[in-house]
């Protein structure tokens, strides 16, 4: 996988789920004024921007016009990634369920912070993050493999309780890629290095659970199509290029 954006093939996921499949469309929350800062949001409630706004609704209805419908919708508690998760719920007419494990990472000290400020404050240690991504602990936060735990964690229970259905989950760009790199059996540290699996705002990424396999295989990697026009996609994206921020 890597950090670009991928149309749906049509009507793929029209004969989806089986009864013994469960249709996952992960989604990354919109986009933020930090994101454009490259500042470190972490678990802190930052609300989404204009634009972020946008986008959602533009998701939203994307996602109503598949021809599907989604039996459950789950988001991180945090504000940007439920208020990504409301106009959805509006549209297919489902409550959002906050769930505390879909969660971003804590990054501890370095919330709040521009990448510049920790570059200056901690000398080479975003580096190290990434470099050492399977022991690196952010300072006063969590480790890439704790959340990754966690999201995964849940995820299996997720996709057990909903055999047969199809259901919508709104998270953040680590704890989506921790969990893609959980379930494609990729080296935390590889993953960071490599920047697979990097998602743009409001990218939506669909998994098809086999539980006769127990795999979970990628229909298609951070769409953006619903953003309309290549201008506004290549916007969402353009953050994935520069250092990396949460």
């Amino acid at each position: 996988m890597s950090s670009t954006i991928q149309m749906p093939p049509a009507m793929i996921v029209s004969t989806f789920p089986g009864p013994a499949e469960t249709l996952v469309f992960l989604v990354r929350h919109g986009q933020t004024e930090w994101n454009l800062e490259r500042r470190f949001q972490g678990q802190l409630d930052v609300p989404l921007s204009d634009e972020g706004r946008t986008q959602a609704e533009l998701l939203a209805d994307w996602l109503n016009n598949q021809g599907i419908e989604i039996f459950a919708l789950y988001t991180s508690d945090l504000l940007r990634a439920y208020d990504t998760a409301v106009p959805i719920g509006e549209r297919v007419n489902l409550v959002p369920q906050r769930v505390v494990a879909l969660r971003e990472i804590h990054a501890g000290d370095w919330q709040g912070s521009l990448t510049t400020e920790i570059e200056d404050r901690y000398p080479g240690q975003l580096a190290r993050w990434h470099r050492e991504a399977n022991e690196f602990r952010l300072p006063g936060g969590e480790t890439i493999p704790e959340v990754r735990a966690r999201v995964h964690g849940w995820y299996m229970q997720a996709i057990e309780a909903h055999r047969g259905q199809a259901i919508v989950v709104v998270s953040h760009g680590m704890a989506i890629r921790s969990l893609l790199s959980a379930l494609n059996g990729w080296d935390v540290a590889d993953t960071e290095r490599m920047k697979k699996a990097g998602m743009g705002n409001t990218g939506v990424t669909a998994l098809l659970a086999d539980h006769e396999r127990g795999q979970s295989s990628v229909l298609f990697f951070n769409s953006l199509v619903h953003l309309e026009n290549t201008a506004r996609a290549q916007e969402a994206l353009k953050p994935l290029d520069e250092p990396a921020a949460v």
